[in-house]
């Protein structure tokens, strides 16, 4: 099953709540979590999007997407 555009909308409002600023970053982490929920309804084809969302995000670990805006902003100090 494919995501909804509302979905995706939804899934950039849920980066920005959990602190992911920059657009580029959020765009990446919506196309991860994205990729996910359509293979976790591959094999989970009850779960509500909600849950399937939790269920990717838990894979990020206790930080959430911290380490990926942590690896973001070390790249930008790089480049400059």
């Amino acid at each position: 099953m494919k995501l909804t555009k509302k979905q995706i909308q939804q899934l950039y409002t849920f980066t920005r709540q959990h602190y992911v600023e920059h657009f580029d970053v959020q765009t990446e982490l919506v196309d991860h979590l994205a990729n996910d929920i359509e293979q976790i309804w591959e094999t989970q084809t009850n779960l509500s999007f909600e849950d399937a969302r939790d269920i990717s995000f838990k894979k990020f670990g206790v930080f959430g997407f911290m380490d990926v805006v942590s690896e973001h902003q070390k790249a930008l100090s790089i480049g400059k």
